[in-house]
């Protein structure tokens, strides 16, 4: 069986280099043998509604609000998830999943309510290097590192797992301390990095939800440039 990995709108939903998390999740999986296949969709292109992991990645206003009427059409990402597709979403990847998100001139923009998550208008922009402590365990890694870059903060709207503790930076705001947000099958956060780049560890986990357990992977070099970059926050 070959592994569907489906990039969604990269020239809207692109803005900050995830497209990164695409390539390392190709490349971890292509480095075990699996079989794989990425496929990228950008508008007015066939969305498949049957692969397994869903990439969504950040951008500016304009851009996340046509992203989200493509998805939103024809219940097209609510099926998504309905068939058993998994998705790893980014800043405005993140709010398109949510109930409601802020836009230009005051704007508040209906999402497609997959997830019980809302979110508004912060001010000053949160801007800078970030550091989680994960909410489950990773044996490789003690923490998670990104890069926020938004004008938005999140809260949840029923209970909900986070994808991590903040141990610098904003991530979700709201006093929160935390950030992302963890489903059976969706995660989202504020991390861009690329980072699923900055943490391998993070990016076998994603796979595992879908694969189960991998082998061992001989990535020293992801290894320690993680570590280097958990150093570097604290």
């Amino acid at each position: 069986m070959t592994f569907t990995i489906v990039h969604l709108f990269p020239e809207l939903l692109g803005t900050y280099g995830d497209r990164g998390n695409v390539d390392v999740t190709a490349w971890r999986l292509t480095q075990r043998e699996i079989e794989n296949e990425v496929i990228a969709v950008g508008i007015g292109e066939k969305i498949p509604k049957s692969a397994d992991l869903y990439f969504l990645g950040g951008g500016e206003d304009d851009a996340q609000i046509a992203a989200l009427e493509i998805l939103a059409r024809k219940g097209v990402m609510r099926k998504i998830v309905e068939n058993g597709g998994h998705v790893f979403a980014v800043c405005a990847g993140l709010q398109i999943l949510g109930e409601s998100f802020p836009a230009s001139a005051g704007r508040v923009i209906a999402g497609l309510g997959i997830i019980p998550i809302e979110t508004t208008s912060a001010a000053p922009r949160s801007v800078g290097e970030i550091l989680l402590k994960p909410t489950f365990s990773i044996e490789s890694e003690r923490h998670f590192t990104g890069f926020e870059n938004h004008a938005g903060q999140t809260r949840f709207t029923d209970d909900l797992q986070p994808l991590g503790i903040v141990v610098r930076g904003v991530g979700n705001g709201l006093n929160t301390g935390v950030d992302g947000v963890v489903t059976p099958q969706i995660i989202g956060t504020y991390m861009h990095g690329p980072a699923l780049v900055r943490n391998p560890g993070l990016a076998d986990w994603v796979l595992e939800r879908k694969l189960g357990a991998l082998t061992s992977l001989d990535a020293s070099i992801f290894d320690r440039l993680h570590e280097e970059r958990v150093k570097a926050s604290q």
